[in-house]
């Protein structure tokens, strides 16, 4: 894999920012395959496998990642909504367990939906 990246502090900005939050027990560093950037660019790919509508693209390299080696905790990418951040796909081997997360309020699924132009039909 051309890059790896270890998962950063949770920022707990996100959450005055009206994001949700979910909570997790780290009591390790999880080791990331990054499918950002350079290391992005080394397996001659770009930005693509994160901003396609369709997942199927994304979930496959996921897939391969996962099954290439047994190293690989998850994977780090840009995020298609937010493309001046990243997300983060962890997988089960992780062992990472979630403590809790907090469901949306009223206004501030209203904000997320302003923000990205979503309306229900």
């Amino acid at each position: 894999m051309a890059g790896s990246t270890h998962a950063p502090r949770p920022d707990h900005r996100a959450h005055r920012q009206g994001r949700p939050d979910a909570y997790c027990d780290r009591r390790k560093t999880l080791v990331l395959a990054d499918l950002t950037g350079a290391a992005l660019k080394a397996l001659g790919l770009n930005n693509d496998i994160s901003a396609l509508a369709d997942y199927s693209v994304s979930q496959a390299w996921a897939q391969a990642i996962h099954d290439a080696d047994p190293r690989w905790q998850g994977i780090r990418y840009v995020s298609r909504q937010m493309n001046k951040g990243f997300a983060y796909a962890i997988f089960e081997r992780s062992g990472l367990k979630k403590l809790r997360s907090e469901k949306l309020k009223v206004a501030q699924l209203d904000a997320l939906c302003d923000l990205f132009n979503v309306v229900a039909v």
